[in-house]
């Protein structure tokens, strides 16, 4: 189980030893090879190689926090996450150097250690298949680094050499970045295997995702919408769908069931989207690329174990509720019949929800009949949760004490295999790039690049049936701007918590719309917001500047 990732610690040491890091990270210090006898031999590349995919963790600790930055979470402890500071608008050189565990350091040591074995690699005596594969996961995990640096800096110096130049340092413009990346995606993909890989490694699936996703972000809609509809051709993915539906929680006091028949297809749905991310399920056909961990680690942040577990249940589940959802998320949820929910104003809801006493029985209306994901997502008062810890449901306590500060938390991504664990002693996965992801992308490609056709809505019922939600209704969603709507809010509940809502408010031009104050569940402030233009992209980390000050002009054009 996890045997190729278990060694990133060990192969990460590893080229620390024959590397000379002694310079800070941000100058990007050369490489120099201490031991002769290294990068000889099949078994030093793939050493090499693992040591590479040590960037995946700090792109999935990045996109745990990354929705705290958005107008879906809170994220309560700065010093845990960028995001905190980011989401109130204290962001400057001084205050933010990324949002979880990659910031513009550690990518860059990671884009240097793939450097080094794309300079290395061709020395060394091996089968050539094998090396063509491992040259192309090196490209992949090279190019989601570029992709990441862009997206959250702009402008950045564009490395693809260990031997580097003064002129490599400075900031290349990030449509020349991107470009770069989509071309090494596109190789990655020629190279890769086209079967979807086994221990977190990269697959042709990987790179086309990732390359769409791309594509997406950066209005290249009709490459976006191909790229997407060859994977979803390849045959080699489809959603995820339990072996048999949960029952243990009942919703019947929320949930009007028309028969058994439809009482069952709640349940389907709701155990399909929760079990997706279970550690029983790993592997499953939905999975494109993920980032593996084992249950070795206890509160430590190694990269070792999913500290998930420990960050998102709320203090009476011994979690920290350090990532809270916000209000603004939970609305957003389809009522079941799939209509837009209306819900009443918070200053409303907190009169019914009267804390600290019981909530009045019409504080539930509005959890009432709703998408089968928010129940699957969001713990709110009475939300159960049978399966982690038997006769138990949230009841939110108020803030502080490693209590919510919104007053909700995260469900998603809880396994209960798990729940009896040490803190964060998890092995699930965390799923970076996933199938309902690229039928997400075809859906909203397809749409920018033509409108609404019945390929689009095929893609977006799919994700809709595995929930147990129903199709989308055609005679509403019917031109491109009430699609659009549609297929935006479907991509915020599906994606909840993944990460992706971040970059999405950013590049639909929402952010000022959306990045407002959020209030407790008591319509008391939790975190004042503010939005400024230049909020879209992050500022380099002062000591990036400090050490190249070929940085200090495209700062100051970021305005910052």
């Amino acid at each position: 189980m996890k045997s190729f990732i278990k060694i990133i610690s060990f192969a990460t040491v590893l080229l620390v030893v024959i590397t000379s890091c002694n310079k800070q990270l941000d100058q990007y210090p050369d490489y120099q090879i201490s031991a002769p006898t290294f990068f000889k031999s099949a078994n030093d590349a793939e050493l090499a190689l693992t040591g590479c995919y040590s960037t995946v963790q700090n792109i999935a600790y990045d996109y745990w926090y990354f929705d705290g930055a958005s107008d879906n979470s809170y994220d309560q402890y700065p010093w845990e996450s960028g995001a905190t500071n980011i989401s109130a608008g204290n962001i400057s050189a001084g205050t933010t150097n990324g949002i979880g565990g990659g910031d513009y350091g550690s990518f860059y040591q990671s884009i240097r250690n793939c450097n080094t074995f794309l300079d290395k690699i061709d020395g060394v005596d091996m089968d050539a298949t094998t090396k063509s594969q491992y040259i192309g996961e090196v490209k992949f995990l090279r190019a989601y680094d570029y992709f990441l640096l862009a997206e959250m800096f702009g402008d950045v110096p564009l490395i693809t050499s260990s031997d580097k130049t003064q002129d490599t340092l400075t900031a290349q413009p990030e449509a020349d970045v991107i470009n770069f990346v989509i071309s090494e995606l596109g190789d990655a993909a020629q190279v890769l295997p086209v079967s979807p890989a086994a221990g977190g490694r990269a697959s042709q699936g990987a790179a086309l995702a990732l390359k769409a996703r791309v594509e997406l972000f950066y209005g290249k809609w009709t490459d976006a919408a191909a790229d997407a509809k060859t994977i979803m051709n390849s045959g080699n993915y489809s959603l995820f769908h339990a072996a048999t539906a949960d029952m243990s929680d009942d919703y019947s006091g929320l949930v009007s069931f028309a028969n058994d028949a439809d009482k069952q297809k709640f349940y389907q749905g709701m155990s399909n989207y929760l079990g997706l991310f279970y550690s029983a399920n790993e592997g499953n056909s939905e999975i494109i690329f993920e980032c593996q961990f084992s249950d070795a680690a206890s509160y430590s942040y190694t990269g070792l174990s999913n500290g998930l577990v420990t960050l998102l249940p709320p203090s009476d589940l011994n979690g920290w509720s350090s990532i809270s959802p916000t209000q603004s998320l939970v609305n957003s949820y389809w009522n079941r019949d799939g209509s837009t929910h209306a819900p009443v104003s918070q200053a409303v809801s907190a009169g019914y929800y009267d804390f600290p006493n019981t909530p009045q029985p019409v504080y539930f209306n509005d959890f009432k009949n709703r998408d089968t994901r928010l129940y699957a997502s969001i713990f709110f008062t009475s939300n159960s949760f049978q399966a982690f810890a038997p006769g138990w449901s949230f009841v939110w306590g108020g803030p502080g004490n490693n209590n919510s500060a919104t007053g909700y938390n995260f469900k998603k991504m809880l396994d209960p295999a798990y729940a009896n664990n040490p803190g964060w002693q998890a092995g699930n996965s965390f799923p970076l790039i996933r199938y309902a992801e690229v039928l997400l992308t075809y859906a909203e490609a397809k749409n920018e690049a033509s409108g609404p056709d019945a390929s689009i809505y095929d893609a977006l019922n799919l994700i809709r049936e595995r929930s147990g939600m129903p199709d989308v209704d055609e005679n509403i969603y019917n031109t491109q701007a009430s699609l659009r709507t549609l297929i935006r809010n479907e991509r915020r509940i599906e994606l909840a918590g993944e990460g992706s809502r971040y970059f999405d408010i950013r590049r639909w031009n929402i952010a000022p719309d959306v990045m407002t104050d959020v209030y407790d569940n008591r319509n008391s402030l939790t975190q004042a917001r503010s939005w400024d233009t230049k909020y879209v992209k992050l500022p380099y980390p002062q000591s990036a500047v400090d050490a190249n000050p070929r940085l200090q002009t495209a700062q100051a054009a970021k305005g910052y």
